[in-house]
């Protein structure tokens, strides 16, 4: 139940109002939205304002007007948010009496932990007068997710689209499935009524009015645009050349029932491209800038030279990075048109098994069963390790151990023993040892989580994989009703994985291999991002280290560029740096990042030093508006460049708003004028543009992008040789293979800031990439302060710093950072009535989770009575058995153990052989064990699909595998391989009695299917 709250009753006042204007460019989506409230009670309430936000969002600018009082927000340390109402109220109560009586009275209303700081906006606005309306402005900016096919999903925020019920006591202002709750337990629970409030789903108790307008300016030729939830109008510019830039709106009246949903199509969605967003500063006016900072007046007091000038315009580039231009790479690879091959299939699997005493009896037998189909279905070319928790943890390698035979059969002895006698429920941990250990090359490292409880750090363990999330990807699996919902969804939305929940009395396997399947997509891995630039340019890049990708994901990296050409005495236009992102990210002492240049001369330090400078001159939080409160706003008139069609725009300045800008709406006239501006226009769920349109634009596109460099990659069409002077370069690992794909494009147009006559405008929506990529920067600091910390190196806290000043530069927030509502009128703070888990405050010792985490490794005290796989009354699990005989290879080996598990005897899997050998020896085996093991993994396989084939989804890649091997031998005595798969289903067919009515269900688990 988000959106305007009550303090009091926690109920949510109705919303009558609410304008969503926002902006695509690449994958980045710039939102405004506008809301109106109304409280219609008959006195005053104290109200909360409660925003939920998707995963890569950040709120960059905040506004509420209460009657004539407006409220933003500023950026402060959390450690000095006290000190803010302490100087506040100094005029009204001594310090001290306030400090130590009144101020513990007024804070920790609601707690905040490290997910929720991340994921949820919550301002106290205080007093709301009755009768009274409240209108709030809210804007972000995200990094979209793309889909398999390259598209982009937008959807607007479920706050400003509430469904609307009206069985309600419309007088109360209740949404109808609040629940009040019982006054004697509201101050015991103050970390769990956030949770239930954000679970509840958003609904209005009245109808509101509602307006949408998102537009699409691309830096590629637009393939389609199309919303599944609503019917549609895109209106473009006649005089436009390509299908680049549209005006997406709703065709017809909003009907309160789901958020609007619109997808994009570009016309080559796999093809890198590169967006420039300008600076706000020309290089005069940075100049100037620069030349009055504390740190650059006393570095340059003693050397004034130019090398020492640019030596500090290196070190405060995280300051700058809104003075600056921001160059952004956007790639989603073609991964979903590779055909998976499981001998391609490559990643490190990690089983973390909760072992709590919630999970003795039934709950633990189905992990073991889960657990030995899973082990089975791995493939040779893989590693893998098993992590058993309770209150400690137990592994069962120091390392994660290749797939082979001997590995394998530990794994599976050690699950048949487990058992669930660990203690209590801590997985953090366990998952902190997990995320700490050596990254191995190609292979992405994939965590399986198991678990039927909850923890009472579910927001610092979320927060955890959040941040180590380009480096993990998390399938997690709630068992039974208690299993916590927040915390099994919320690791695989941060991750990109996916969250299974398991009912009483379901099974396991079909949700584990179903997840397993995933993983074996096509996976470019150890991807990184080089960067060229002339070497007249100071450059900070981010994020930092390698990642990997699945089919649909994508690859987002920034630059910041500085031009430091003045301060260069023999600048060589000719010459090129090489910014490279860290490959391994396991040494925690290396610097932000590295340069090199192309031509071996030298070699540029990039330490960043430590800045104190600006810690607490802080200015409030840029101004939000909506597109349609700017009276002179005209989305025709834009200014196109080769590289990007929005490239060119203006920053708001900070002011005070009139009444009317707040609360106004479109007027008939600017709606009328904006109309006759887009005068093409289509109604329809599905707007597509021909592709054939203005073909020869394609050479005024950004960047020149080069395919895949292998002996099948297309030459480029020569239209699309466009000259520059800076390079990205992406290169991984396509399935093993090494790939790479090159931009090219020109920074030069974009170093000079905007131009002065086009501030006037006013225009939104600026300094998305810019604000992107400070929370990009304030998540390397914040990752490498975690590092150095940990290893007590002593500079985590040099980085703690550099996350500070980045954030309070951008106005992004960060983990040591929180929002502090600040009244315009009296520039007086007002209470947050919040509290934070996290404190924020600088970390000056190491942690010793390692050492207390250490004496849980290699343990291999099994249990005696858990020496069995788990047992059922059904016979569901009768192909376990059978499983559990495979060999890391996919073989299964001809054995009196193979014998029992299907129940033939062994004189009749001789006698119905397709080899002379097998039927000549009855009595003994002492031919070639490939003889063999061909006959008994193609009895094994005939055995499932005639006797169980109902759980043929659970050992499909046990199948696969085992097919996969069969069909890399030689077959004997001049067989093949149809013919001794064909004897294994004839053998099976003589044993049973013949039923005419018998069908014979004959699966397909080919490997390259699978």
């Amino acid at each position: 139940m988000p959106g305007l709250i009550n303090k009091e009753n926690r109920g949510a006042l109705p919303l009558s109002v609410s304008d969503i204007s926002s902006c695509v460019r690449g994958y980045t989506l710039a939102l405004t939205a506008s809301m109106t409230y109304e409280n219609i009670e008959d006195h005053a309430i104290e109200g909360i304002f409660i925003y939920p936000l998707e995963e890569n969002s950040i709120v960059v600018g905040f506004e509420a007007m209460i009657s004539s009082q407006i409220i933003t927000l500023q950026i402060k340390d959390k450690a000095k948010i006290d000190d803010c109402y302490l100087d506040c109220c100094a005029r009204y109560f001594p310090r001290e009496l306030f400090k130590n009586l009144l101020f513990p009275l007024l804070t920790g209303h609601i707690v905040m932990d490290e997910d929720f700081e991340r994921t949820v906006l919550v301002v106290n606005l205080g007093i709301i007068p009755p009768m009274e309306t409240v209108h709030i402005l809210v804007s972000t900016s995200s990094e979209l997710s793309t889909l398999p096919s390259g598209g982009i999903r937008v959807s607007s925020p479920p706050v400003c689209t509430p469904r609307v019920q009206r069985s309600i006591n419309e007088e109360q202002g209740l949404s109808p499935n609040f629940s009040r709750t019982p006054h004697d337990q509201t101050p015991n629970t103050p970390q769990l009524w956030l949770a239930l409030l954000l679970e509840e789903e958003a609904i209005n108790s009245m109808d509101y009015e509602f307006n949408f307008q998102l537009e699409i300016r691309a830096p590629y030729l637009l393939a389609g645009v199309e919303s599944p939830s609503h019917a549609i109008r895109a209106d473009a510019d006649p005089l436009a050349r390509s299908a680049t830039s549209i005006v997406i709106t709703l065709a017809d009246k909003y009907t309160y029932d789901y958020p609007v949903v619109i997808l994009i199509y570009p016309s080559e969605p796999h093809v890198p491209h590169v967006l420039i967003e300008n600076g706000d500063m020309t290089q005069e006016e940075y100049d100037e800038y620069l030349h009055s900072r504390s740190d650059f007046i006393k570095a340059t007091k003693k050397d004034s030279s130019n090398e020492r000038k640019v030596n500090i315009i290196h070190k405060r580039l995280h300051k700058d990075i809104l003075h600056n231009p921001v160059v952004m790479l956007n790639f989603c690879p073609d991964l979903k048109s590779i055909c998976s091959d499981l001998r391609k299939v490559h990643g490190e699997f990690i089983f973390l098994i909760d072992r709590s005493g919630s999970m003795s009896g039934v709950n633990i037998n189905r992990v073991k069963d889960a657990m030995v189909v899973n082990l089975k279905s791995l493939v040779p070319g893989c590693v893998f390790n098993v992590v058993g928790f309770g209150s400690t943890f137990k592994s069962l390698f120091t390392t994660s151990q290749s797939y082979e035979e001997d590995a394998l059969a530990i794994a599976c002895e050690y699950v048949r023993k487990i058992r669930a006698d660990m203690g209590g429920t801590n997985i953090l941990a366990p998952l902190t040892w997990i995320l700490r250990q050596p990254l191995i090359s190609g292979h992405p490292r994939l965590l399986f989580l198991l678990t039927d409880g909850a923890v009472s750090n579910t927001g610092k363990i979320i927060d955890l994989v959040r941040s180590h999330a380009r480096y993990i990807r998390c399938f997690t699996f709630g068992i039974g009703q208690n299993a916590c919902r927040r915390l099994v969804q919320g690791l695989a939305t941060v991750s990109k994985g996916t969250a299974e929940f398991l009912a009483d009395g379901e099974r396991l396997q079909p949700k584990m291999i179903k997840s397993l399947k995933k993983t074996m997509s096509p996976v470019l891995s150890d991807i990184s991002i080089e960067w060229l630039f002339p070497e007249t340019k100071e450059v900070l890049l981010s994020p930092v280290g390698n990642t990997f990708l699945f089919p649909g994901d994508s690859l987002i990296g920034y630059s910041v560029v500085c031009d430091a050409t003045r301060y260069h005495d023999n600048p060589k236009s000719d010459k090129r740096r090489r910014y490279s992102m860290m490959r391994s990210v396991e040494s925690a002492s290396s610097v932000f990042y590295h340069s090199q240049e192309e031509d071996p001369v030298k070699t540029a330090g990039d330490n960043l030093g430590s800045h104190r400078e600006g810690l607490d001159k802080t200015s409030p939080r840029r101004r939000a508006y909506s597109t349609n409160q700017i009276s002179d706003y005209n989305p025709a008139k834009k200014v196109y460049t080769p590289s990007d069609s929005s490239s060119v725009v203006v920053k708001n300045p900070l002011r005070r708003a009139k009444v009317q800008e707040l609360i106004g709406q479109m007027s008939p006239e600017y709606d009328a004028q904006w109309r006759n501006d887009y005068q093409v226009s289509f109604n329809s769920n599905s707007f597509l543009f021909s592709l054939l349109i203005n073909k020869y634009v394609r050479g005024q596109c950004l960047c020149r992008a080069e395919t895949p460099q292998d002996t099948h990659a297309a030459h480029l069409d020569a239209a699309n040789q466009h000259k520059g002077d800076c390079k990205a370069v992406v290169s991984g690992l396509l399935c093993g293979k090494p790939m790479k794909w090159e931009v090219v494009f020109d920074i030069e147009p974009f170093l000079n800031g905007r131009e002065r006559e086009e501030k006037v405008h006013e225009e939104l929506w600026n300094e998305t990439f810019h604000h992107l990529a400070g929370r990009s920067i304030i998540n390397d600091f914040e990752h490498m302060a975690d590092k150095e910390c940990e290893i007590e190196h002593g500079s985590g806290r040099k980085y703690q710093l550099y996350g500070i000043h980045t954030s309070k530069a951008c106005n992004i927030l960060s983990k040591y950072t929180a929002f502090v509502p600040i009244d315009l009128d009296t520039n007086e703070y007002l209470q947050t009535c919040i509290e934070y888990l996290n404190p924020g405050k600088l970390a000056l010792s190491r942690t010793r989770l390692l050492t207390r985490a250490a004496k849980g490794f290699m343990c291999r005290s099994h249990s005696k009575s858990g020496d069995s796989i788990g047992e059922s009354d059904n016979e569901n699990k009768d192909y376990i058995p059978l499983v559990l005989l495979q060999l890391a290879c996919g073989a299964f080996p001809l054995d009196a153990a193979l014998c029992d598990a299907i129940n033939v005897p062994m004189d009749k899997l001789k006698w119905t052989s397709p080899f002379t050998s097998h039927r000549t020896s009855l009595g003994h085996l002492s031919h070639s064990k490939t003889y063999h093991m061909v006959w008994a993994t193609a009895v094994a396989l005939a055995w499932l699909e005639h006797s169980s084939a109902n759980y043929f989804i659970e050992w499909e890649l046990v199948a696969a595998k085992a097919s996969m091997w069969l069909s890399e031998q030689d077959i004997p005595e001049g067989r093949d391989l149809a013919s001794v798969k064909a004897a294994a289903n004839q053998l099976f067919i003589i044993l049973r009695h013949w039923d005419e009515n018998l069908q014979l269900n004959m699966l397909c688990y080919n490997p390259n299917s699978v």
